[in-house]
């Protein structure tokens, strides 16, 4: 798609920037997205990409992408591949996730730098009344793939990481080197905004 000439009104969109982890990862996560809405219903992880934030939800100032694009293939024309290595479970109170933030129990310095990177790019790019503000830029950069998300009720955490011990969780480090830039839909951004979620892929880039 050329982003250059994608004009919208914006207030119907959210954007976001996310690591898109190998096929050998993506799999096991998707059985895992599809078992957990087989056996308890939960659909909110599933309807996103097997995927990492890096830049989560922003709701974008009005006109083109195509500056922002620009910025986003500078940073990415000069970023390298880097590993990730899996630390358990991430759990919070809105969902359960996998931890790919740390390597040998220290931060994963690459990765928080390029988070850095790409906020800063996108920056001057966000609405001044986005309403992910806060959950995204307000609260420590946890890196992390999600398995269980926002319509998971908490008393049922229990019972679902005990459903998880025969999952296939992958465990194996893998290497950072493929990015996607998604346009996300929602038909109602103020509640519930998961039960109507649809996205659409529209710029990869691979290191």
């Amino acid at each position: 798609m050329d982003t250059g000439s994608l004009i919208m009104n914006n207030a119907d969109y959210r954007f976001a920037v996310y690591l898109i982890p190998p096929y050998q990862v993506a799999r096991p996560v998707t059985e895992v997205h599809h078992m957990l809405q087989k056996q308890f219903g939960f659909v909110a992880g599933g309807r996103f990409q097997v995927h990492a934030t890096i830049k989560g939800f922003f709701k974008k100032t009005d006109g083109s992408l195509a500056e922002l694009t620009e910025r986003l293939d500078a940073i990415f024309a000069k970023q390298r591949p880097f590993p990730v290595h899996f630390n358990g479970f991430r759990i919070d109170d809105v969902g359960i996730g996998l931890d790919i933030s740390q390597i040998d129990g220290a931060a994963n310095g690459e990765m928080a730098a390029l988070r850095e990177k790409v906020v800063t790019a996108t920056r001057p790019f966000i609405a001044p009344d986005c309403d992910f503000v806060e959950s995204d830029l307000g609260e420590p950069f946890q890196a992390h793939i999600t398995l269980a998300f926002r319509d998971i009720p908490l008393p049922l955490y229990d019972d679902v990481l005990t459903y998880l011990e025969e999952a296939p969780i992958p465990n194996e480090p893998f290497t950072a080197h493929t990015y996607h830039l998604l346009q996300f839909s929602s038909q109602n951004w103020n509640k519930n905004w998961w039960e109507t979620l649809q996205w659409q892929l529209l710029k990869s880039w691979t290191i």
